[in-house]
């Protein structure tokens, strides 16, 4: 049997043994806490837009802001999708601005009108996309006509000349 002056100088036999298993059991689950993420799923209706450049090329991955009426802070930043669309979820009713920033610097802003119901009515500042084929082939048509017509009066003015 052990004396009282032994136990107070080396312990309690196995107590380190226990105090090191508790200690063991217990950490790991208070360190996950730590560093777990809760979710809840809510229900309800967010503003989604699709992106394009005026080629169709989409600004997949680049920084968005966007901001509430008369708020100079964002209410909401972060990057474009991988499908080029940004979603936000409106808190109030008004014309939202939303701002797209390219890593080169170039960027736009399309301003949302969201009405009591929370619902898009309006769309301002960007271009829809939809049937930007014709002016293309339109302006292509002219810059080739340009071109034959320059090169029309450059023969004509060869051959009085000449």
């Amino acid at each position: 049997m052990l004396s009282v002056s032994a136990v107070a100088v080396r312990g309690l036999p196995g107590f380190r043994h226990l105090l090191a298993l508790v200690l063991m059991a217990v950490l790991p689950v208070a360190a996950s806490h730590g560093h777990a993420l809760l979710h809840e799923r809510v229900a309800g209706e967010a503003v989604i837009l699709r992106l394009a450049f005026p080629g169709g090329e989409q600004p997949l991955f680049e920084s968005y802001e966007v901001f509430a009426p008369g708020e100079p802070q964002a209410f909401q930043s972060g990057r474009v999708n991988a499908l080029g669309e940004v979603s936000f979820r409106p808190d109030q009713p008004g014309d939202w601005r939303l701002r797209v920033i390219s890593a080169d610097g170039h960027g736009a802003e399309l301003r949302v009108a969201v009405d009591e119901a929370g619902v898009v009515s309006a769309v301002h500042g960007g271009h829809n996309h939809a049937g930007v084929y014709w002016p293309r082939v339109l302006a292509a048509l002219g810059y080739l006509l340009g071109i034959f017509g320059l090169l029309v009066l450059w023969r004509q003015h060869r051959a009085r000349a000449g």
